[in-house]
């Protein structure tokens, strides 16, 4: 079973019966206090752009954060979390680098929330969601049933 998740600059935009929703912790579009007013029964995720921000998902991608940002994020910025109870945010392109700068790093690998816009609600192997459709307003995800860290 799957379930699905909005998330958005802006949050007017995500549809209002939304039971699962990304904010953004940190960065120019910080929106969680937004996201918790609009969506207070809602299921909210927090995502850091900034390995050094305090959050639920680490976005890696360019103008965020890098590969190495991630394994920092993970062993320093939230070292007293189990890293299977944290999640990286990657497109499907980048994923295998960001896999093995924690292999190099010798520092197990968190959850992994990817990006593949094929329009397919599907959540390929070793993640447990996926962005697969972005619409002009808001992006929509695939997200497995039970979501360590999250539920």
């Amino acid at each position: 079973m799957t379930r699905t998740m909005y998330d958005a600059v802006t949050p007017q935009r995500i549809p209002g019966d939304a039971s699962m929703v990304a904010g953004y912790a940190d960065g120019r579009f910080a929106n969680l206090k937004e996201m918790a007013r609009r969506f207070p029964h809602a299921k909210r995720v927090s995502v850091a752009v900034h390995p050094t921000t305090r959050a639920q998902v680490l976005d890696v991608e360019p103008g965020c954060s890098s590969a190495q940002d991630a394994v920092h994020w993970c062993t320093r910025t939230m070292a007293e979390t189990d890293n299977r109870r944290l999640t990286v945010y990657c497109n499907t392109s980048s994923w295998p680098q960001v896999r093995d700068a924690f292999r190099k790093a010798g520092v197990t690998e968190p959850n992994y929330w990817v990006a593949h816009y094929d329009g397919k609600a599907q959540i390929p192997d070793g993640a447990l969601a996926k962005q697969y459709q972005s619409t002009p307003g808001f992006d929509r995800s695939v997200v497995a049933d039970h979501w360590p860290g999250i539920d």
